[in-house]
C-alpha cells in the first residue's frame, strides 16, 4: 500500500491526504468560531455576512477582526500561489503547512480575553496557504478549509451518475462526500475537545498537521528511492 502512495506521480493529491486536511479544516474552523469571537478562520463568505452585521452593529472590534481575517486569507493564498510558482519540487507544499502549524501552536496559549482581531488573522493566513497548496484530489479540483463546493460537487455527481449509471463518476461523487463528511468530522471533534481544553483545543490541529506532513515527506522521500532503486 505504501509502495503504491509514493509511486503516485502526484502524491499531494491522494484521497486520504485530502480528507484529513479536510477534517483539519473543519476543526480549527469550528474552533475560531468557538473561541476566537465568533470569527470564521477559514469561511470568508461567513465573515463577510457577519461583518455586515457588525457594521450594523457599529461593533468595531468585531469589524476589524472580520476585516484582518479577510486580508490574511488573500495574503495567505497569494503567497502559497508564489511559493509554488517559484519552487518546483513537492516539498513546497510542506512548507505551506508549517505556518499554520505554528499559528496553531501560538494560539493555543493565548487567552480567550485576547480579541479575535489578533488570534484569528493568522490562523486564516495559514489555512489559506494550506488550501491553495493542496488544491485536488485525485486530479479534481476541492477546497479543504470549507465544505459548500464540494457539497455541491458531491450533489451534482450524484444525480449524474442517477442518470448515466458511470461507476467512475460514481467514485468521485463518493469523494466529495467524504470530503463533507471530513469537514464535518472535524467541527464536531474540534466542539467536543474544545468541552474539555478550551482555547488550548487548538493544540490537536498543530499535531494532526505535523503528523500529516511528516507522512506525505515519508511519501515523497520513499518515490525518491523508489526512483534511485529503479535506475
Amino acid at each position: 500500500m505504501i509502495n503504491t502512495y509514493a509511486n503516485r506521480r502526484n502524491i499531494y493529491q491522494l484521497r486520504e491526504l485530502a480528507i484529513a486536511l479536510t477534517f483539519c479544516g473543519g476543526y480549527i474552523d469550528a474552533y475560531a468560531f468557538m473561541e476566537r469571537g465568533n470569527t470564521m478562520a477559514a469561511g470568508q463568505t461567513g465573515n463577510i455576512i457577519f461583518l455586515g452585521m457588525d457594521i450594523a452593529n457599529h461593533d468595531v472590534p468585531g469589524i476589524l477582526a472580520k476585516v484582518l481575517s479577510l486580508i490574511a486569507f488573500i495574503i495567505g493564498t497569494a503567497l502559497a500561489v508564489w511559493i509554488g510558482k517559484k519552487y518546483k519540487a513537492h516539498y513546497w507544499r510542506i512548507y505551506c503547512v508549517i505556518p499554520l502549524i505554528v499559528f496553531c501552536f501560538l494560539t493555543g496559549f493565548l487567552p480567550e480575553s485576547v480579541p479575535s482581531a489578533v488570534t484569528v488573522p493568522p490562523l486564516s493566513f495559514g489555512l489559506a496557504m494550506q488550501c491553495a497548496a493542496f488544491d485536488k484530489i485525485e486530479g479534481q479540483a476541492y477546497n479543504n478549509i470549507f465544505s459548500t463546493g464540494n457539497l455541491k460537487k458531491s450533489v451534482t455527481l450524484w444525480v449524474n451518475y442517477w442518470f448515466d449509471k458511470d461507476s467512475l463518476v460514481r467514485e468521485q461523487a463518493l469523494t466529495y462526500l467524504l470530503l463533507v463528511a471530513g469537514f464535518a468530522g472535524g467541527a464536531v471533534f474540534s466542539a467536543v475537545c474544545d468541552s474539555y481544553l478550551g482555547e488550548h483545543t487548538i493544540w490537536i490541529a498543530s499535531v494532526m498537521l505535523i503528523i500529516l506532513m511528516l507522512f506525505y515527506l515519508f511519501l515523497i522521500k520513499k518515490r525518491e528511492r523508489l526512483a534511485k532503486a529503479r535506475n
